[in-house]
């Protein structure tokens, strides 16, 4: 009887630990595209999961908090938030407290479609040009993508999380550019965002439109290895920080970036995506009910103090009292 007891004990203990095994698991989402490079195609958008195995393959009325990511302009989706290194990924972080945790890759970005004017050799600045071509020519394009399109990419996978996870509402995590692409999203949707995290949010504080015209930028950029390795050292000056050459190492290769290597077509940001304000999204009204919270980093160099807002307006507030 003790023997049989004992093994019932030992099967549950099995069953517990296996469903709180951590999977991963890659989502492609169909969406007729606004980016002006591929207005009117059909892109796929990729998303990647996070959960542990008893929520990812569960069924019944129990279901977690979702959370979604959203990336900035220098990295996509698993290379900012699932580092294959050390306990470096933040999606697992929040998986093993129990969430179910998506991130994605805008157009243009990592595993989701990439339109062809990005390995257009004359679409980066003329400067950058001459390590492809011989001689300077005219840009083919004048954006790649627009914060619109980018509301309409993350419009797409949270209808779709929430279809798959029959929720009504998503948690969304901006990091640098993914602050006004979060934060312009929740102002327009209000319905379909409990809460919003902004880390080190690209974000001016200004309510004035952008001049008007073409963008005074080449719409796609280069990025070396030493690039790269230069923007992470950069931003690693804090104790415990991570300086290790195998993260680096992983980090460049999830980035699609070679020792020695660099290649064409890293979406520059256009002027506009850094004011969300600025694109005709007010928010307040409907807004009310989402809570938001801004976070500013002491070593964020890529979205530096100037274009952030004084602690105490930062601190956690509802759209209808002022924007995060």
């Amino acid at each position: 009887m003790h023997r049989a007891w004992l093994m019932l004990f030992v099967a549950a203990v099995g069953l517990a630990e296996d469903g709180q095994r951590l999977l991963r698991l890659d989502h492609y989402v169909p969406v007729r595209s606004i980016a002006p490079s591929i207005n009117g195609q059909l892109a796929q958008i990729y998303v990647r999961e996070v959960a542990q195995a008893g929520l990812a393959l569960r069924s019944g009325a129990v279901r977690p908090p979702v959370v979604l990511f959203i990336h900035g302009a220098g990295t996509p989706a698993e290379v900012a938030f699932d580092v294959p290194y050390r306990d470096c990924s933040w999606m697992a972080y929040l998986a093993k407290a129990g969430y179910d945790v998506f991130a994605m890759d805008m157009t243009g970005y990592g595993r989701s479609t990439r339109p062809a004017p990005m390995n257009d050799p004359c679409n980066p600045a003329q400067e950058q040009q001459r390590q492809f071509v011989a001689a300077p020519c005219a840009s083919t394009i004048e954006r790649i993508a627009t914060i619109e399109s980018d509301w309409h990419d993350i419009g797409a996978v949270v209808d779709r999380i929430r279809a798959m996870r029959g929720v009504d509402k998503l948690n969304l995590v901006g990091w640098s550019l993914g602050g006004p692409r979060a934060g312009g999203y929740a102002a327009q949707h209000p319905d379909k965002v409990a809460r919003i995290a902004l880390l080190a949010p690209a974000y001016s504080g200004g309510r004035s439109a952008p001049p008007a015209g073409p963008p005074n930028t080449a719409p796609v950029n280069t990025q070396s290895r030493a690039d790269l390795d230069a923007n992470w050292d950069r931003q690693t000056g804090l104790p415990g920080s991570i300086r290790h050459g195998g993260a680096r190492r992983r980090v460049g290769r999830h980035a699609g970036v070679r020792p020695g290597g660099r290649y064409v077509g890293r979406r520059r940001a256009p002027r506009a995506e850094r004011r969300w304000q600025c694109t005709g999204v007010e928010p307040g009204g409907g807004g009310k009910d989402a809570h938001a919270r801004a976070i500013h980093r002491r070593r964020a160099r890529q979205a530096g103090a100037a274009g952030a807002r004084p602690r105490a307006a930062r601190k956690r507030r509802r759209f209808g009292e002022g924007s995060a």
